[in-house]
Order: structure tokens, then C-alpha cells, then sequence
């Protein structure tokens, strides 16, 4: 299984916001530029979190992404679930197909995936922010 970009930039901007101190916003090109990526896929990510209620924006001169939802709140299994969506791994609709509906293979992926979701549901974004990550986000935070 292979996570989107758009969902890798996701747990990258969540985690990048919980290690900032509490109400204090940073702009998305600021993350973006920190992860040394694009600016203008971070926004749109930021968009889609902004839609699930994950992140909020603030207005004004020192405006921009703050967490709407308490880092030990958000569950990174529930985020990859949003942003990949669930049942997605193999599209019998796709094809053609001629074992459509006689086929176990969809109920095995299907399963599958909803494990690897359920197992990434025991992490949270706070959980992100130990060891050797916060010091590494310190010093990207620090840096120029």
C-alpha cells in the first residue's frame, strides 16, 4: 500500500502544527518551505484539512494554520482513512473484469485495508511529536 502525496503532506502539516506552541499560526508556504516542498500542494492540503475540521485559519497580518482538534485528538488512522478514502484498493468496476462479483479479492483487500487503518488509529499526532521528531522539527522551526 502506497499513501498519496497529498496524505503524506497532510500528517506532515498536522504534525509540523502540533509541535508549534498552542494558537500560535504559521503559514502554509512557511511548512512547506520547512519540509522543503511545494507550497502550493501544501495549500491545497490544507484546504482538505480546513474541510474535516483538523486545522482552522486565521485571518490577518500574522495569520495562517493553527489545530482546530487537540493533537492527542486526531488519530492518524482517522486522517489517512479521510484523505484516502476506504474501499479503495481495488476497483472492480475498473476493468473489465470477468469475476466481478464471483471474486474474494475485494473482500480481501477491503479487510486488509481496514486493518491497516484500525492499526493506525492507535497512533495520534501528539504520539508523532516523541523523540528524536520534536528535536528534529526544533530545529526546522529554528532555522532560517
Amino acid at each position: 500500500m502506497r499513501l498519496s502525496l497529498y496524505t503524506d503532506f497532510s500528517l506532515r502539516l498536522l504534525v509540523y502544527l502540533a509541535a508549534v506552541p498552542v494558537g500560535k499560526p504559521v503559514g502554509a508556504r512557511l511548512i512547506a518551505a520547512k519540509y522543503q516542498v511545494s507550497g502550493h500542494h501544501m495549500q491545497k492540503v490544507a484546504q482538505g484539512l480546513r474541510r474535516l475540521g483538523c486545522i482552522e485559519s486565521v485571518s490577518g497580518r500574522n495569520g495562517g494554520l493553527r489545530l482546530a482538534v487537540r493533537p492527542e485528538a486526531l488519530r492518524i488512522g482517522d486522517v489517512v482513512e479521510a484523505m484516502e478514502g476506504a474501499g479503495c484498493l481495488v476497483d472492480c468496476a475498473e476493468g473489465p473484469c470477468m469475476l466481478q462479483g464471483a471474486c474474494l479479492l475485494k473482500v480481501a483487500m477491503d479487510r486488509a485495508e481496514r486493518k491497516f487503518f484500525d492499526e493506525l488509529r492507535n497512533y495520534t499526532v501528539a504520539d508523532m511529536l516523541r523523540g528524536p521528531t520534536v528535536a528534529r522539527l526544533e530545529r526546522m522551526m529554528r532555522a532560517a
